[in-house]
């Protein structure tokens, strides 16, 4: 089980994977798991295990 943002996700998968599943923008986000930042270009390949903590902090504009 994933703790995403603090709450708890049974979900197997890539980083891309699990933003597709949650339906955020992408080009809007940075993703850290276990408190390391992941580059956009290996969300695809990295895959989350059991117990990782992933942040997900999604950028807005405006002022």
């Amino acid at each position: 089980m994933l703790k995403v943002n603090d709450k708890e996700l049974n979900f197997t998968g890539s980083i891309k994977e699990l933003l597709d599943y949650l339906k955020l923008n992408q080009s809007s986000c940075a993703v850290l798991v276990n408190g390391e930042i992941i580059k956009r270009e290996s969300w695809e390949e990295y895959l989350l295990k059991n117990d990782d903590y992933v942040e997900i902090v999604s950028f807005v504009g405006g002022g």
